[in-house]
């Protein structure tokens, strides 16, 4: 029964327009997934809100795996099945690639992905900017220079209205700032590494200390940066099959409506392709990780061609790179 109800689903979806008016490019569907499942041991401290954070992984997925009955009563040396698996959305062959509906940063050298890191991007009521850009220069040790909107909400909030901080632990920038093309919006560390991986900034992108210092030290000026905001995502394996990701349309634009996400996937050119059942069972969880939406389950891969080319989860060598 409810096969057939979402067979019914999708031929009346697919009978309105397919895409919106204005956008005349194809969507684009990928072919490479970065990252993976593993373990991951409690440590002193945590909670909930920064491993989801750091992995970048939808809460509701992570209750789900590890069946916990108080996600809030985490204990130092608990195990958890974690995941930062996320279809990897390519641009040119070389430089950054933001995703603020991930929160991730992806780094791409000489057509291959380099390293992908967790970051804290801009509060849903302050965005961090779609656009493209380029690294143009970089600091160690910046001094905050704190832009008078910011004092200003200061100011409303009642709280000290701060004009400079100089470098040290009270820093939020950390130790390292790269600057971008966009005036006042760069990447940087932070004081507060549980922010990684959330909605939490003026707009800028706060990385890990160690992948900021790493980014400074080798992606080099002129580097493209593009920022993109994509919570709804296709990629097809070498073998054929279909994979849906799906995350919270945080900032309005009702992407992840399952109406929305019917027409991504026929302007894809890939409505036959895709199981409407499996399609609307991903919709609604909204996990925020590939699922196999195939019509059939896919052929397996030929040797040497994997169903999509993938990066080991917690790059312990970001240099390493993809095949």
């Amino acid at each position: 029964m409810r096969r057939r109800l979402a067979s019914f689903l999708v031929l009346v979806l697919l009978a309105a327009p397919a895409w919106p008016a204005g956008k005349s490019a194809r969507p684009r569907v990928y072919d490479l997934v970065a990252g993976g499942e593993q373990d991951y041991t409690v440590a002193p401290g945590d909670n909930l809100w920064a491993i989801t954070g750091r992995f970048t992984m939808n809460r509701m997925l992570l209750q789900s795996w590890n069946d916990l009955p108080d996600p809030h009563a985490l204990r130092p040396g608990m195990h958890l099945k974690v995941s930062d698996r996320h279809i990897v959305p390519r641009r040119g062959s070389d430089g950054i690639v933001i995703d603020v509906a991930v929160r991730t940063l992806y780094w791409f050298q000489k057509g291959a992905l380099r390293a992908h890191f967790p970051i804290g991007v801009g509060r849903t009521d302050w965005a961090t900017p779609p656009g493209h850009y380029r690294i143009v220069g970089r600091r160690q040790d910046p001094v905050w220079h704190v832009p008078p909107s910011i004092q200003a909400e200061m100011r409303a909030q009642g709280e000290k209205v701060v004009r400079e901080v100089l470098p040290g632990p009270d820093n939020p920038l950390g130790k390292y700032w790269i600057q971008l093309s966009a005036p006042g919006y760069g990447l940087h560390g932070t004081n507060a590494p549980a922010s990684i991986g959330k909605y939490v900034s003026h707009g800028c992108m706060r990385l890990l200390p160690e992948h900021v210092e790493l980014l400074y030290r080798e992606a080099r000026d002129g580097t493209p940066v593009d920022i993109i905001y994509e919570p709804v995502k296709l990629a097809r394996g070498a073998g054929g099959g279909v994979f849906l990701e799906v995350h919270r349309d945080v900032l309005g634009a009702r992407q992840s409506e399952l109406p929305a996400v019917f027409d991504f996937i026929q302007a894809a050119g890939l409505s036959e392709a895709v199981d409407a059942t499996r399609v609307v069972d991903a919709v609604a969880r909204a996990w925020g990780t590939p699922e196999d939406v195939s019509l059939q389950p896919p052929p397996e891969p030929a040797a040497g061609r994997p169903a999509a080319a993938v990066v080991p989860a917690g790059d312990a060598n970001p240099s390493a790179a993809a095949p």
